[in-house]
């Protein structure tokens, strides 16, 4: 049967309808690059991506077409050219960019390409033995020499510069010491959800440096809570510990006799006798005590320190008194 002059093909319909059932379906949706990708590998990664994404490699005016009069969606037609595809998925935009991301592998510099960044060589051995190649990495521009029957780079060169056109010669040269400073793969232009863009910059997360301020934000806030007696399921025990030891130390240094503290008590009575004995003349010590202090740790100098006697007025003596018998009674409670 003769086809219509002026028809629609039919597969550009059914691509175009395909398109805008994407759009209606999956929560976000966008524009990707395939420029360099080789069909073999795009096979491998429409098979990794098949229960993610959905990719359809498309014309540019195709994916106009289909999202044309549909709102929201219409932004998308500032992100075509060259050669794209369109992706739709369930998953969040990083995640999707993650996913994205992944598909990317390293590849040679190809001959007339414009380099995307500097490509250093180092110096250093390689594993190639005296013969051709010698003469192949010379051309590329590398200062490639004979040492002890291995072919060797003499210095730290800077083959081709971003920018720059890629020579065939360099080409040759970085693919022979299997160099690949570019990764090929689906390249990101935009993602869309809600009406919201999301260009890469958006997307590229430094996930650990993230993870480790969600850390440092947890600690502080943990340490604010405990500091300010804030009372969460989090910090919670931690303040019952912090209570109880500030409870006991209290409890020592005010001498309170509470069944908790009596060893700790008479293990201090013990150490301020032997440290009071310690500055006794030796006459006056029987032979016991004598004993103990020369088993005993030598005491630490201690500085005498000069009080100085502040007159107080009849209500603060009172005020802290009574601060002192409540913090009695509160003791006495939390040791039962």
């Amino acid at each position: 049967m003769a086809a219509v002059k002026g028809a629609i093909p039919q597969w550009k319909l059914r691509d175009v309808e395909e398109i805008r059932k994407y759009l209606k379906e999956y929560p976000v949706v966008g524009i990707v690059s395939f420029r360099g990708v080789t069909a073999g590998q795009m096979q491998k990664i429409r098979r990794e991506l098949r229960d993610k994404v959905k990719l359809k490699v498309v014309k540019n005016n195709l994916i106009e077409k289909a999202v044309e009069g549909e709102g929201e969606f219409s932004k998308l037609t500032e992100f075509l050219g060259d050669q794209v595809a369109f992706v739709a998925s369930e998953l969040n935009p990083f995640k999707l960019f993650k996913e994205l991301e992944k598909t990317k592998e390293p590849s040679p510099l190809k001959p007339n390409q414009i380099a995307p960044e500097d490509v250093v060589v180092e110096k250093g051995p390689t594993s190639f033995p005296p013969g051709p190649v010698l003469g192949d990495l010379q051309m590329g521009g590398l200062p490639a020499a004979i040492e002890k029957g291995k072919i060797v780079i003499k210095d730290t060169v800077t083959v081709v510069k971003a920018g720059e056109k890629v020579k065939p010669e360099v080409a040759k040269a970085l693919e022979l010491l299997e160099i690949k400073p570019v990764k090929l793969g689906l390249d990101t232009r935009v993602l869309l959800e809600s009406g919201i863009i999301f260009k890469p910059d958006d997307l590229r997360i430094d996930v650990e440096a993230v993870s480790q301020q969600f850390a440092e934000a947890y600690t502080k806030a943990i340490n604010l809570a405990v500091n300010s007696a804030y009372v969460t399921p989090e910090t919670a025990e931690i303040l019952i510990a912090k209570a109880v030891r500030d409870a006991r130390n209290l409890a020592i240094n005010a001498a309170i006799l509470e069944s908790a503290v009596i060893s700790d008590l008479i293990g201090k009575a013990y150490s301020d006798m032997l440290a009071l004995a310690s500055h006794l003349p030796e006459d006056a010590l029987d032979e016991e005590l004598t004993s103990k202090l020369q088993q005993a740790p030598p005491p630490e100098k201690v500085e005498e320190v000069k009080e100085e006697v502040v007159e107080e007025k009849e209500e603060e003596e009172e005020e802290e008194e009574s601060k002192e018998e409540e913090a009695i009674e509160g003791l006495g409670a939390l040791f039962g």
